[in-house]
This record gives C-alpha cells, sequence and structure tokens, in this order.
C-alpha cells in the first residue's frame, strides 16, 4: 500500500525493534509498504528521520502534519534535542485506507504470573518482569491469549495497559494453600484471559467484545475458559466474526489413555471430564455455523499417535449432548450427524515441537485448533514456537504464534 494513501493526516514514530516492524524511511506517497499496521505515513522532517536512522532504532513518518502534530513538534524545541524517548512519546497512529490482511494470534503461559515482586509459586523481580515484557514485545502479535495469570495488576506488569485491553476471567479464588515445594510462598489464582492490542486490531478493521466465560470446563474448581469475538468495525451481520477461547486445561494427564475403563489417575478422570464439556462447546458452535479457535494449553500431547482426547473432538460430527458423571458429556445415541466445522484442524501436526520436556516425545501441550472453515484462512508455515535466550526461561511455557488471512 502507498504512502499516498492517507485518509488521516497524522505523524507517526514506526519502531522496529522489539516488535519486528518493517518500517522505512521515504517520501511521501513511495510506493512501499511501511508496516503490519501503520501504512499511511511519511517523512515527518529530514532531521528527525536522520537523527532516528543514525540510531538504528526507528523509522520517522508523516504526512501532511495535523496541528496536533505542529503542537507536539513545537513543543520539543530543538531538532538537536530531540531523543528516541521524545519520539516515541510522539507517536500517533494513523487510520489505513484498508486493512492489512492477516491477523496474528499468540498463546502464552506466563507461568504463575503474580502481580506483585516475590510473591506466588514464581517469585520474580522487576528484572523478571522487564524482561517478559521483552518477550511480550517481540511476540509482535495482535491477540495474546494468557493462561496461568493472577490478575488484571499482574497481566498489566507485562503488557501496557496503554497498548493492551486486558480480559480476563472471573474463576474465583479459594483454597489456594501454599507452592508445593515453596515454604512461605502462597499460591495465586490462575486465570485465563487475553492480552488485546487495540491499535493493531483497528488497523486491521476488527473491534472485539467478550462473551460470557466458558465456566463449564472448570470441572471441580479449575480455571475457566475465556471467549472473546472478533468483529468487523463496520458491516456484518451482528454476532458473525471469530471467535477465540483461551484454555488452561487439567495438568498430569499429558499422554495416555483416557477412554480406558478403569482410569485410575484423578488428573486424567478431570480431564476426560473437560473432553465432554469442550466436545458439546465444540459442536454447539459448530451447528451454529460459529468459526472459532480454540488456543492455550491444553495439557495434553494432542499430535501423539492415536491420541484418545484429540480423536475425539474431531470427528467431524456434531450431536445432542447430555450430562454424563464420568464423561463430562455423554452423545446421544443415534443423534450424531456430519458437520464440516466440527472437522478441526491442529496448528502444526505432526512435525515435532522444538521445546518439548522430554525431547523423546517431541509433541507440544500448547495449541491452536481451528474449526473446519477457519483452517482454510491459515497462512502456510506461519506456525512459530518461541524461544528464550535468558536463563532462567521466563516461564515453563514458550509462546506460540500464527497467523490467519481475514481479507
Amino acid at each position: 500500500m502507498g504512502h499516498g494513501a492517507c485518509r488521516d493526516h497524522r505523524f507517526i514514530v514506526v519502531l522496529k525493534s522489539g516488535v519486528s516492524i518493517d518500517g522505512q524511511v521515504g517520501e511521501c506517497g513511495a510506493e512501499r509498504p511501511l508496516s503490519r499496521f501503520f501504512h499511511c505515513c511519511c517523512v515527518v522532517c529530514p532531521w528527525a528521520a536522520s537523527l532516528l536512522r543514525a540510531k538504528g532504532r526507528a523509522g520517522v513518518m508523516e504526512t501532511r502534519t495535523s496541528a496536533r502534530a505542529r503542537r507536539a513538534l513545537a513543543r520539543l524545541g530543538s531538532a538537536r534535542r530531540l531523543s528516541l524517548a521524545a519520539a516515541m512519546l510522539l507517536a500517533v497512529a494513523c487510520t489505513p485506507s484498508e486493512p492489512a490482511g492477516e491477523l496474528v494470534l499468540a498463546s502464552w503461559n506466563i507461568e504463575h504470573l503474580a502481580a506483585g515482586n516475590g510473591a506466588g509459586c514464581r517469585p520474580r523481580t522487576g528484572a523478571d518482569f522487564a524482561e517478559l515484557r521483552r518477550v511480550a514485545d517481540a511476540l509482535d502479535a495482535d491477540v495474546i491469549a494468557l493462561q496461568e495469570v493472577e490478575d488484571e495488576r499482574a497481566v498489566a506488569r507485562v503488557f501496557d495497559p496503554g497498548r493492551y485491553d486486558i480480559l480476563l476471567s472471573g474463576r474465583p479464588e479459594r483454597g489456594l494453600g501454599d507452592c508445593r515445594g515453596e515454604p512461605g510462598q502462597a499460591r495465586t489464582a490462575q486465570r485465563t484471559g487475553f492480552a488485546i492490542d487495540r491499535a493493531r486490531l483497528a488497523a486491521l478493521g476488527l473491534t472485539w467484545r467478550a462473551l460470557p466465560p466458558l465456566r463449564e470446563i472448570g470441572v471441580e474448581g479449575r480455571r475457566w475458559g475465556t471467549r472473546i469475538l472478533l468483529e468487523p468495525v463496520a458491516g456484518g451481520a451482528p454476532g458473525r466474526g471469530l471467535e477465540l477461547v483461551s484454555l488452561h486445561l487439567k495438568s498430569g494427564c499429558a499422554w495416555g489413555r483416557l477412554d480406558a475403563r478403569d482410569l485410575r489417575r484423578a488428573q486424567c478422570r478431570i480431564l476426560r471430564r473437560q473432553r465432554g464439556i469442550l466436545e458439546q462447546w465444540i459442536d454447539q458452535a459448530a451447528a451454529a455455523d460459529t468459526a472459532f479457535v480454540l488456543m492455550g494449553d491444553f495439557n495434553r500431547q494432542l499430535d501423539q499417535p492415536n491420541d484418545d482426547f484429540w480423536r475425539a473432538i474431531d470427528d467431524g460430527e456434531v450431536c445432542q449432548w447430555v450430562p454424563d458423571r464420568a464423561l463430562g458429556r455423554r452423545c446421544r445415541s443415534g443423534s450424531a450427524r456430519p458437520d464440516s466445522d466440527a472437522d478441526l484442524t491442529l496448528a502444526n501436526a505432526g512435525v515435532p515441537f522444538p521445546y518439548p520436556y522430554n525431547p523423546e516425545y517431541p509433541y507440544a501441550i500448547d495449541h491452536f485448533v481451528f474449526s473446519g472453515a477457519v483452517a482454510r484462512s491459515v497462512v502456510p508455515r506461519s506456525y512459530r514456537a518461541a524461544d528464550y535466550d535468558s536463563e532462567p526461561a521466563p516461564s515453563d511455557h514458550h509462546p506460540i504464534r500464527i497467523r490467519l488471512r481475514i481479507h
């Protein structure tokens, strides 16, 4: 998209560090892409562009500067006093003339993310939170599904509320107790949720709204699912869009049979009930032609050979479900019928996960699962699992990321 296609004549600073934005210094009207979500800008002034380009940190672009921009520039005074920090304060997102076309999703279990320094079962320092923020920026995602976070205060220490909307499940806190193997450390709540980059979503022509949480998945006090709906800013049928669900299922049953008649492990019995509840939700969504993505920590190696969990949810059928004490939900006999939206796709299935707990079993437990129609929108080979370059690693889970075409 050319910079000359602007409808909103403001200026911005396009950062190149940390978030992988391909901002360039260029002339107004040049037919070069500016970035994934800032499209309509050209050079603010040669001295600013030269200074920031020399620092290797940003490119500055503008269109005809607005009154707001001129006032901000005047307050800066001499060009020689302009610093990178001051330039960042000038950033004003411009309205794109058309959506960028790709939605970037990520999921990250941040391992006992507590709000306070030294709190919870993974005590952290200010430097640890700074490292988490660096990882969050490097994800370069529009919407991030979160797991194992205490509350909004905790998430705000990683995802700046000035940039991100934060939504968490309302799972109540009760009987948390002490951390295992950590005398004197009290457990903090583990919730699911989302961090949503407002400007990036708006640049895609999308907005979001919260949906009722998936409380039923919280078997015996376990974690609820958090649901949001992405919708076009204007146009489209009400209620139509893409539903995202952040999940964190029961740990301790990553492999092995779930359908054994005598299932002894308590963790596996809980996960089996969660599977039935999730199957019912999937079938209801498919029957209603709801496009959806399930994202998060399934605590299950779904792409291991002949996995009971995956085989059950990816059956390509919808059922009438009834409560079942052992299975959570049970398909009513004779009610199953084919539905293409219940034919699911597991991202990166069949490809060894680069950071498994046990290299002999190279399967992920954090996943993206797509409904039938949505799977066709996945950008091929766009799945990534992020590595860490600090020790100790900032979380015991590696973030995952994927791109969807939406236009």
